[in-house]
């Protein structure tokens, strides 16, 4: 008996006996809620993301890719410009050329004519509408200019860890964070983190560390194989240093995400930053660390501690340079997280289902359902395609299941959803 003559019985008949197979139907659950902040350096020798804003496309397609909407999101950018504040400073130390006080101090930037929130919202309604706080109605346009702002002049010596907590903060953003929502975290920036413990890592006068350079967050930041960070020539196996004093652990804004949310899960970190697989030292009269990669977004260095805190939550370590396919990676951890989870499902059921892409129609006052079905991803299909998985942490009620739909370049029907019903033996 064939797959469609099986559902067509168990469809047509008020119960299905033991001997006539069943189909379950499991509607696919919808996307969560979904908060993303972006860490922008503004620094005056910042990179540029005009390759990104192309791009951002493919960032709304794979958004949708879970049950065809976009779901409700909230986008705020926070820059990397907190100053020469440290975390154990009362107050801040003297001026440092750009780095004044405590900087920007991690408050969400706003934009366009928007008065009333810092942020952008663009929210499910009813019906598959949209309610937003941005007038012009293109999301598009409004992330183009969010994550590729004008702001310059910042100090150059970034903290985007630390802006990043600071950021999260809802006394410092009331209302950004939502508590049942996944929070993703992407920074842009073409150096790496030196988020200070005290800014007495800026004083010139301090010569037991060296010439008054960017090197300072270096050497205090990393450590490498051999250990001798002003050493001249290339280092390997570059880490996080913990308790240098003068900059703040990288294990700490770990352990601060990790409480932020109940469920690691619901943070994704990712970095369009350098790679940090060409970790070379040049020594001028003083050790200068040498850019990891150039290209269209100029040139960037290794980001040692970012891309830590990147591994540490499961996310995309972007090239800053090329920023080739960025979107495409920075989504697919947070769309992969997004994957619905089926209780009712189980592994003594198989994989004999039916997978469908649902759209509404009306005609008149009738309204009608619409099933596009998708076929099984096989080893090597983009999409789209569906596949069942297994993710105990992230479906931890029946056996762990769910069904999800590999899209590839490919948009989800506009307003649709995704249906399942599998054979039951």
């Amino acid at each position: 008996m064939s797959a469609a003559t099986r559902a067509f019985l168990c469809l047509s008949l008020a119960a299905c006996t033991p001997e006539i197979a069943a189909y379950k139907p499991l509607d696919l659950a919808p996307a969560r809620d979904l908060d993303i902040l972006f860490v922008i350096d503004d620094s005056s020798d910042r990179g540029n993301y005009d390759a990104m804003a192309s791009q951002l496309d493919v960032l709304q397609s794979q958004l949708t890719s879970v049950d065809g909407q976009l779901p409700s999101l909230h986008v705020g950018v926070v820059t990397t410009d907190l100053g020469v504040s440290g975390t154990n400073d009362l107050v801040p130390v003297a001026s440092v050329g750009s780095c004044i006080g405590f900087g920007r101090g991690g408050q969400l930037q706003p934009f366009g004519a928007q008065t009333t929130r810092s942020y952008l919202e663009d929210l499910r309604g009813p019906g598959g509408t949209r309610t937003r706080n941005f007038a012009s109605g293109d999301l598009g346009r409004e992330l183009r200019a969010l994550t590729n702002p004008s702001v310059s002049g910042g100090c150059d010596y970034q903290q985007p860890l630390e802006a990043m907590r600071r950021a999260l903060d809802p006394e410092t953003n009331p209302g950004f964070i939502r508590p049942g929502a996944m929070l993703a975290v992407v920074f842009l920036t073409n150096e790496d983190d030196c988020s200070l413990a005290t800014g007495a890592l800026l004083d010139p006068r301090n010569a037991a560390l060296g010439p008054p350079t960017k090197f300072r967050c270096t050497a205090q930041g990393v450590v490498c194989d051999p250990d001798d960070p002003g050493r001249e020539g290339r280092h390997d196996n570059c880490r996080p240093r913990e308790g240098s004093g003068y900059l703040v652990d990288v294990s700490e804004y770990a352990t601060f995400l990790e409480q932020f949310k109940a469920n690691p899960r619901d943070v994704v970190v990712s970095a369009v930053a350098g790679p940090r697989d060409n970790f070379l030292v040049r020594n001028v009269g003083s050790p200068v660390l040498q850019p990891s990669c150039q290209g269209v977004g100029g040139s960037a260095y290794p980001a040692v501690r970012i891309g830590a805190l990147v591994d540490h939550f499961g996310g995309a370590l972007v090239d800053g340079c090329t920023q080739a396919a960025a979107y495409q990676q920075l989504t697919a951890p947070i769309v992969d997280r997004q994957r619905s989870c089926f209780p009712s499902l189980r592994l003594a059921d198989g994989e004999d289902c039916n997978v469908m892409d649902v759209t509404s129609a009306t005609a008149g006052e009738a309204e009608t359902e619409v099933e596009i079905e998708l076929a099984q991803c096989m080893p090597g299909d983009v999409g789209p395609c569906w596949y069942r998985y297994v993710d105990p942490a992230g479906c931890p009620d029946g056996d762990n299941l769910g069904i999800a739909v590999r899209r590839g370049a490919s948009a989800a029907p506009a307003g649709s959803r995704i249906r399942a019903r599998c054979f039951a033996p």
